[in-house]
């Protein structure tokens, strides 16, 4: 019994030294996992991005010389001008005229030696600021249509940039150095050379229209079509979960957060909305356009090439329509347009309604060429509208209007087209030649 002790604090010592084993082998032991293989998010693009300055363009530019007016629709003649003003520096953007009369704009547009370029929706200072240079620190929430540039003189050190809205009256005025325009006025003089002509009867400002008779192109197109798989993938936030219903000239798309989109095969058009995401509360021009851009992008949806068009702040809804030879697109069978409506889920910003064409311009048959009449026939055809009516035009312009001419062509031919409150209209062969203005 003597070793009792001895015993006793042998055993606890072999203890502890298990104890630090047992806690040391803990702390480092490794499980071995089988690897397990994830599948990868499946990034779907439909068609291609597009950077701002690419989708919101002038349609028009205009030179008012001392005894003329010249000008173009032609990209090859715009596309230099809006290179050369990326390098200028505007600044001391302030508030001109708050709601300036038509003459008063006249007078800003009108005089001599100003260039103007044209854009068929109202585009917001911080969107324009996205593709020039406006060095200000603070650039006003406003929008324009048109840009009038002066040209310099010289004893002009600055020259002066008026931004105005041609629907509210409402002008703003920029500077530019003399130095940094270099060889706009030549590149302008070079490229717009087209004679335009207006009839003062025609709206509550000028319109220009290009004097004579054109050439345009006719294109025929085969009929192409992104899958409705594919935009099912690209549009719902979980396709697994997404249901289909309804026949194949009309089919339904529907998942469990309640998003539907539906396919018109006659208007070769989808609709895709979110229910949960309407909203009444009014949207900030310039963020209405960066975001409806940036979502078209994040699915490729480029897929021809689709322009800003117009917006409505108010509802929230941005237009992009279909271009081609830098003139608009219209038809009264297929769709043309991208129209996305902008809404919120729990204070997430997020698209409520998007409508679009899905067919892709890809493959052309063999083009002819066509002459479009002179823009002289239309402002006649015009002016026999009732004096009421004529002054409630706001533009006048060739474009090209696309029909279905067989089961997979379509076809796009040079027309004249007027807009009137806010709504296009054809010009007929008939109105065109003398006869009464109407749709054809």
């Amino acid at each position: 019994m003597k070793y009792v002790e001895q015993v006793k604090s042998v055993v606890l010592f072999l203890l502890i030294l298990l104890s630090f084993a047992l806690t040391f082998t803990i702390w480092t032991f490794t499980p071995s996992f089988d690897l397990i293989e994830t599948t990868p998010a499946v990034d779907v693009s439909i068609g291609d991005k597009r950077t701002v300055e690419q989708v919101v363009r002038p349609t028009k530019v205009l030179y008012h010389q001392e005894d003329k007016v010249t000008g173009t629709t032609n990209r090859k003649g715009i596309d230099p001008l809006l290179t050369s003003m990326k390098l200028w520096q505007i600044h001391d953007v302030t508030e001109k005229e708050k709601k300036a009369s038509a003459n008063t704009l006249q007078s800003y547009m009108h005089q001599p030696n100003r260039v103007i370029l044209y854009y068929p929706g109202s585009v917001p200072l911080p969107v324009f600021d996205a593709m020039v240079n406006i060095t200000d620190e603070t650039i006003p929430e406003a929008s324009f249509d048109r840009v009038v540039i002066e040209m310099a003189t010289i004893e002009q050190t600055q020259i002066k940039i008026y931004f105005i809205n041609s629907v509210s009256g409402r002008v703003h005025e920029g500077s530019v150095s003399v130095s940094e325009v270099g060889q706009f006025e030549t590149d302008v003089l070079d490229r717009a050379k087209d004679v335009y002509v207006t009839n003062d009867d025609i709206g509550e400002l000028p319109i220009y229209v290009p004097e004579k008779a054109m050439n345009k192109v006719v294109y025929p197109y085969l009929l192409e079509e992104v899958t409705h798989e594919n935009f099912r993938s690209a549009l719902f936030e979980n396709p697994s979960n997404v249901n289909s219903s309804g026949d194949a000239t009309n089919e339904k798309y529907t998942d469990d957060t309640g998003a539907i989109m539906r396919f018109d095969d006659n208007r070769k058009s989808l609709s895709y909305v979110k229910p949960r995401a309407e909203t009444s509360d009014p949207g900030i021009p310039s963020e209405l356009i960066f975001s409806t851009i940036d979502y078209v992008n994040d699915h490729g949806g480029w897929t021809n090439e689709y322009r800003f068009f117009g917006i409505e702040p108010l509802t929230q809804q941005v237009y992009y329509r279909l271009f081609l030879d830098n003139l608009p697109v219209f038809s009264t069978s297929t769709a043309t347009e991208l129209e996305l409506k902008w809404g919120m889920i729990d204070g997430t910003e997020q698209v409520f309604r998007y409508i679009r064409p899905y067919y892709v311009l890809q493959s052309t048959a063999q083009t002819s060429t066509e002459m479009l009449e002179p823009g002289t026939a239309a402002l006649d055809a015009i002016s026999r509208l009732s004096e009421k009516e004529r002054k409630k035009v706001t533009d006048i312009s060739p474009v090209y209007e696309l029909t279905q001419t067989g089961e997979k062509l379509i076809t796009f031919q040079a027309a004249w087209y007027y807009k009137i409150e806010g709504t296009w209209l054809k010009l007929s062969e008939e109105a065109l030649g003398g006869g009464k203005v109407g749709l054809e």
